[in-house]
């Protein structure tokens, strides 16, 4: 008999990354990266989806275990805004040219399959729980990037609100400062915190980070500045919520020993004792979210 698969998807505004996920969590042939047409027209758009998705069943299809995997739908993790029920995009900061579109409709229409769509940070709960935290019943995922993403996970379910969590599971548009928790904590604080410490030249926040494991002041101290903030703004969360683990990943997790200090104190100093805080495991845990989402709602699903 064979076993059910889905084609899952992390779309962003850089890459694209596909592969094709059984239901045992199996990857089949591996992981496809490619350039994200996030700045294209509607049809190069939903024409690269499928394109991606359309590959990364034929890399599946030529894997020797591949015959015993039904692929039956595909799951497709995307940032906000997004209408994730209907498959319409509202995003206007990228994939500006499909705002509106029913993409959804038109993948099914493209690869024969329907379409799933999870926001991507909760995709990346989903991952997490599935492949790195099996056992834990409580946690919050973070991704740490370009923007600021949250996922509260209960059970391996992501939670919208209720029980601690804020509205809509979001952390990136709590208030902060003389802004939002995000100005504090994402690649641009810290790229910002470097300029405002006096750091030299522009720099990417990957830069940075090298430098501040090179011991440059300035660098230092903004990665420090974003984990005090990041503590800080989470202790009221945290307080109501009560995770037994704290999960970051995003391209500023691979820097987590820089602001990991800092965040641990300004927690003790809200008076919460933290969690573990640990970074997430390699791989790229949104496909294995996206795969688990649509597993979950796909033909035969249960």
């Amino acid at each position: 008999m064979s076993k059910r698969a889905v084609v899952a998807v992390d779309a962003g505004g850089t890459t694209i990354d596909a592969a094709c996920v059984a239901a045992d969590g199996d990857v089949i042939g591996g992981l496809r990266e490619s350039d994200s047409p996030a700045s294209g027209t509607k049809d190069e758009i939903v024409n690269e989806f499928a394109r991606v998705i359309a590959a990364a069943r034929a890399r599946a299809g030529a894997a020797a275990r591949a015959a015993a995997a039904e692929v039956v739908a595909c799951g497709i993790a995307i940032p906000a805004p997004f209408d994730y029920a209907a498959g319409v995009s509202h995003m206007t900061h990228k994939f500006r040219a499909i705002n509106g579109v029913h993409l959804g409709r038109l993948l099914q229409a493209a690869t024969g399959w329907p379409a799933y769509f999870v926001n991507d940070a909760d995709a990346f709960g989903l991952g997490v729980s599935w492949r790195q935290l099996p056992d834990t019943k409580r946690f919050v995922a973070l991704t740490i990037g370009t923007g600021l993403g949250a996922s509260f996970i209960e059970d391996g379910v992501n939670l919208q609100g209720g029980n601690g969590v804020p509205p809509g599971g979001e952390l990136w548009d709590l208030p902060y400062g003389d802004g939002i928790l995000e100005d504090h904590v994402s690649g641009r604080a810290v790229v910002a915190s470097y300029a405002g410490f006096g750091g030299a030249g522009p720099r990417s926040a990957k830069e940075i980070g090298d430098l501040a494991l090179r011991g440059d002041p300035a660098a230092v101290e903004a990665y420090r500045a974003m984990g005090a903030a990041l503590g800080r703004g989470l202790a009221p969360v945290l307080t109501r919520f009560a995770p037994e683990k704290i999960v970051i990943g995003g391209h500023i997790a691979r820097s987590l020993e820089l602001f990991l200090p800092a965040m641990e104190q300004a927690l003790s100093a809200a008076g919460l004792p933290a969690p573990p805080i640990i970074a997430s495991a390699p791989g790229n845990m949104a496909i294995w979210g996206a795969a688990r989402y649509a597993l979950a709602r796909g033909p035969a699903a249960g």
